[in-house]
């Protein structure tokens, strides 16, 4: 129900100052296994005013893709201007992390993705980092937890 949507995000923008906070819309793109249907919600998003596309909220069997965000990196290309990227849920490895970042490099180029256009929503990863961190060699590739 696109026009549902579109007056849900319209709505929210309007009460949300542009100016000093960002929007981030989140697509529960794991729900959507069509990739047409990814692409058309992250247009609509964008187009009623979305500063960040966030591809889930974790909380469904289905998470973050990398085709996921493929479509919506091309969505945000097109963009006339600046939105980020939110990949969520499932990434719990510094690998996984790895992917999504190189893959935003290839899309958008290797300057692209800062705090202002890619952040992470992911608890998981954020254990298996503290791991690294205090020295845990084994975080690279399975689970910190």
């Amino acid at each position: 129900d696109e026009a549902t949507a579109a007056a849900m995000v319209d709505a929210v923008r309007a009460v949300v100052p542009a100016d000093s906070h960002r929007l981030k819309v989140i697509l529960e793109t794991g729900e959507l296994l069509d990739p047409s249907v990814i692409r058309a919600a992250a247009e609509l998003a964008v187009a009623h005013g979305a500063d960040f596309i966030k591809t889930s909220t974790g909380k469904t069997p289905r998470s973050a893709s990398l085709e996921a965000t493929t479509i919506m990196l091309s969505v945000i290309q097109q963009a006339d201007r600046p939105v980020g990227l939110k990949p969520s849920g499932g990434i719990r490895t510094l690998d996984d992390a790895t992917h999504f970042l190189a893959q935003a490099d290839d899309l958008m180029g290797p300057d692209w993705a800062t705090s202002a256009t890619f952040r992470f929503g992911a608890s998981g990863l954020l254990t298996a980092l503290n791991a690294a961190v205090e020295g845990d060699t084994d975080v690279r590739t399975t689970e910190a937890y």
